[in-house]
């Protein structure tokens, strides 16, 4: 998969594309019925994502909500979800123009579509004057199909971000996986911390959470982490390690099972969560932290979590 940073840039090199269109912050299920929609087998069309490199919110000076997905772990599931292209777009340079300017001059003339997909709720234009209903006449006009996909239910609720963010608050990390389609994950290089993991005879893989994104529920969690291509069971804590000293900004640290390397630090590591075991406390020493620690690796262990 090639991935853009304007839509010229991807105009200057292809021809007919089959688009997708959204924030896709996620990559959710819902999300994924609309880029299914969009690929066609054989058509010799590519299948082509267009979003944007950050939330229009932010552009439009509103609240801004924390992110499910940054950029490179979205990138990395629309790959896996087949796509040929994403164009990470600059939502300023869009967010002036008309409904009509915006599938003629950008969806026809420099996407070369030939079909676009999107979600019930999609808005486009000046204000968001356009909707579905407006994008299925105007594209029409432009001689491009338009396949408009409804909400997507998983455990009998719809799927939105909203929703996946109000289940990750919550701990309910099982629930929030489904509607995710693919395990909740944080990415990004290894860093050195305290040590005390390494003192308390649990060495850990530590992974700062990015600001803006999405925080889990504080406890532990079991895992799976991916380093340098190996796979590993983790004991996964998400928090601010309230019984030792910190800086109080949340953590992701995991003691990764059966590990017996060297130091990973600099290493690109991937930690999924995949199952809420306890939530976060302080305890009354580091020695009660010790125990704590061994249970709940024992728990992560039983768990026998499926890596499928």
């Amino acid at each position: 998969m090639k991935i853009f940073y304007s839509i010229d840039e991807y105009a200057a090199q292809h021809g007919r594309s089959r688009v997708a269109l959204g924030f896709f912050d996620g990559v959710h299920a819902g999300h994924r019925a609309v880029i299914a929609a969009c690929r066609e087998e054989g058509s010799g069309d590519k299948t082509v994502v267009l979003t944007f490199r950050e939330s229009p919110a932010a552009a439009l000076g509103l609240p801004v909500p924390p992110v499910l997905t940054n950029n490179d772990r979205k990138a990395a599931l629309f790959a896996s979800l087949g796509v040929d292209a994403v164009i990470f777009a600059d939502f300023g340079d869009l967010r002036d123009l008309t409904p009509e300017e915006f599938v003629n001059g950008v969806l026809r003339d420099r996407l070369g579509a030939v079909e676009v997909c999107c979600g019930y709720n999609y808005r486009f234009g000046r204000g968001g004057a356009g909707d579905t209903a407006a994008l299925g006449r105007l594209c029409a006009a432009a001689g491009i199909g338009v396949t408009v996909k409804e909400p997507v239910t998983v455990d009998g609720e719809a799927v939105s971000s909203t929703r996946i963010r109000e289940l990750l608050e919550a701990g309910e990390i099982a629930r929030a996986n489904r509607m995710l389609g693919s395990p909740y994950a944080i990415g990004g290089a290894i860093r050195s911390g305290n040590h005390l993991g390494t003192q308390l005879g649990f060495p850990t893989v530590n992974l700062t959470i990015g600001a803006g994104q999405s925080v889990p529920r504080y406890g532990v969690y079991a895992s799976r982490v991916t380093v340098s291509g190996a796979v590993y069971h983790g004991a996964t804590n998400i928090g601010v390690r309230p019984t030792v000293e910190n800086d109080g900004m949340p953590l992701c640290e995991s003691f990764l099972i059966d590990y017996t390397g060297g130091d990973l630090y600099g290493e690109e590591a991937l930690c999924e969560l995949l199952d809420f075991v306890r939530a976060e406390r302080r305890f009354g020493s580091v020695e009660e932290l010790q125990v704590q620690v061994t249970r709940d690796i024992d728990a992560v262990r039983k768990r026998n979590t499926d890596f499928s």
